[in-house]
Parts: structure tokens; sequence; C-alpha cells
């Protein structure tokens, strides 16, 4: 759990509902159906059309990494490839094939199969260097679509706000729903905006940060398993796969 994604969003509206509530205000008239109706389908319907329907499913199905931390751990990635390393330095490369055999991640399995199976390592390093740009852009395209809601959100609270205004304004006869109805039109504009600086751009932003941290890990991968075509030493290796952990982190040896 991201506890930074929640707090963010919960905190970033009770300041305003705070601030609204000191001011006399009721952060409750803010929200309007009308209002949310018109903006946030709107906004995320429109934003389809500047992203491929590809990066369109990404963008809905990877939100999740947005409140949850995605499944990447470098400590326990980089004990598995110094293990695998030990094993191909002891008995040969060949060795490694039953235990490859059970890894779940598609990248690691066939970047491994690769090296058992005699490919040169020019070649495993092409491959794996186009699963990574592909699994760049697949990220890439999800948090652009949320990016370009969180732009789009606040003109779409201004086309809410003058179609508000423009059904006030035909109650000239009537005062006070016309005064209701122009603060109901602004509303619309304070939709527009919170969705666009509290929800939607912050939610592109951190689904493209929290990618980097993914895309790390295969980066990662992709360095030990080269290293184990080339024979190297499995502390050397795992010394130079530690420089991957951010600093700060931990770096916890299996030769010490």
């Amino acid at each position: 759990m991201d506890l930074s994604s929640l707090l963010g969003v919960f905190l970033a509206i009770t300041s305003i509902a705070v601030g609204d509530i000191l001011e006399g205000g009721n952060p409750i008239h803010v929200i309007h159906l009308s209002s949310l109706i018109i903006i946030i389908p709107t906004t995320l319907c429109a934003s389809m059309v500047s992203t491929h329907a590809h990066h369109v499913k990404a963008a809905f199905k990877e939100i999740k990494i947005v409140f949850l931390n995605p499944k990447v751990n470098l400590q326990d990635t980089i004990k598995n490839i110094v293990e695998l390393s030990t094993m191909a330095r002891k008995d040969g490369v060949l060795s490694l094939e039953s235990r490859v055999a059970q890894i779940e991640d598609d990248f690691t399995r066939n970047g491994f199969s690769m090296i058992v199976d005699g490919k040169d390592i020019k070649s495993v390093q092409e491959s794996l260097d186009v699963a990574i740009e592909e699994l760049e852009e697949y990220y890439h395209g999800a948090a652009h679509y949320w990016i370009t809601a969180g732009e789009s959100a606040p003109t779409f609270g201004l086309v809410g706000a003058v179609l508000g205004l423009m059904l006030a304004l035909q109650k000239l006869d009537n005062p006070p729903a016309m005064a209701a109805g122009i603060a109901g039109a602004f509303t619309a504009t304070v939709t527009g905006i919170m969705c666009s600086y509290a929800l939607f751009g912050p939610f592109g932003n951190k689904l493209k940060n929290k990618s980097k941290d993914i895309l790390k890990e295969k980066v990662m991968i992709l360095e030990g398993i080269i290293g184990i075509a080339n024979g190297d030493n499995p502390r050397d290796l795992e010394m130079k796969l530690l420089n991957y952990i951010a600093p700060g982190e931990p770096k916890k040896s299996q030769f010490e």
C-alpha cells in the first residue's frame, strides 16, 4: 500500500474542505452531481482520442500501482541472480535449466532460457533490450493517458460552468433561482481543477515514476543474465548489481 498516494489525495481534499469551512462555506455544496457527470466521463472519454487504445486499456489496468506498490524487490532479485550465477559457475550454464523453468516472470525466464539454449550474448541483449523498450512504452502510454486527462479536466470544468451560467441566465425573472444556478455552475470549475491537480494529473505522474522501478529491475536482470553468460564471478556480479539499489536503502551481500 502506498500511503503517499492515499494520504496525498485525502489531505488535499481535506485541506480544501477545511479552508472552505473556515470561510463560512459548506464543502458538501461543492459536490454537484451534474458537474461530476459533465466533467469526469467527458474528460476520460476525450483523453482516449489522443491515446492509443492499447494504452487506454493499460491506463485502467495499471492504475492500481498508484496506490499499491509494484512487486519489485531488488534485494531478492539480486539474491536469486547470484544463486543462479553460483550454480552456473560451479556446474555450467546447462545446470540452470530446471531452475529456470520454475521462474514465473516471463522476462527473466526468457532471458535465462536463451543463455541455457546457447544463444550468443549479443542476441540475448538485443532481444531483452527490445522487451524493455516495449515495457517502457507500455507504461509511458498508460501514464500519458492520465496526464492528458489532468490537462483536459480544467477546460471541461469551464465548459460545465458556461453551460450552468447559460441556464442560470434564463432565470432573470427569478433572482433566487438564478443565483442558485450561478453557484451551481461554478462547482463545475472547482470539480475540474480538483480532478486535474488532485487526481488525474498526479495519477499519471505517479504511474510514470513507479514504472521506473519496474524498468530498473528489468535492466538489472539483463545485467545479471549477461554477467552469468560471461562467466562473471558471483561476488563481483553481486557488487555490480547492488549498485542498482537506491542510496539510503540497505545493501545486503550474501558473501558477508
